[in-house]
């Protein structure tokens, strides 16, 4: 019966007059169909963790390794050696820690959603653009694991704002 339902906002205006009890399974319809429809959003930004080894920096550092601000800002290709399978692959962000009084420095990774990475990211393309008032956007293409026969690509957008130190998604 569910997949005879035309899940619009005409249908349940239409449902409303005939029955109430109809009208309303229709808008929870409409709405859990939006809801799984609308991609999550693909970016997290999160403490450094186990992840965040030197033995997981990609080969060869020199092309997977950028410096920005004079070398304060280093963005870093990391990858898990492909475990999990879905999703290793992880930019790690290093910035100068403003609440450090010694001078240390923040350490961030970022991934997908609850600590997972990405099926891939394409490095090479990684760009960035600088804007005074708001620190350097980092943008870098990424594949996203789907079903294990697709992945789902987008653009990953990461703020670096040195006045604040602060690195978010966007």
């Amino acid at each position: 019966m569910l997949a005879r339902v035309h899940l619009t906002a005409e249908n349940a205006r239409r449902d409303l007059r005939k029955s109430p009890v109809r009208a309303a399974m229709t808008a929870v319809l409409v709405g859990v169909s939006t809801f799984l429809s609308t991609p999550a959003r693909a970016v997290q930004v999160r403490e450094c963790d186990e992840t965040a080894h030197a033995q997981s920096i990609m080969e060869p550092w020199e092309k997977n390794t950028k410096s920005f601000y004079d070398g304060q800002v280093r963005v870093v290709l990391m990858d898990t050696g492909g475990e999990p399978v879905c999703c290793s692959a992880h930019l790690l962000i290093l910035a100068p820690d403003k609440s450090d009084e010694m001078g240390g420095r923040l350490c961030r990774l970022v991934g997908d959603h609850d600590a997972l990475g990405f099926a891939g990211i394409d490095f090479a393309r990684l760009t960035t653009r600088y804007d005074a008032g708001r620190g350097l956007l980092i943008s870098f293409p990424y594949q996203l694991y789907v079903d294990g026969i697709s992945n789902r690509t987008g653009v990953a957008r990461v703020r670096v704002n040195l006045e604040r130190g602060t690195v978010s998604a966007e």
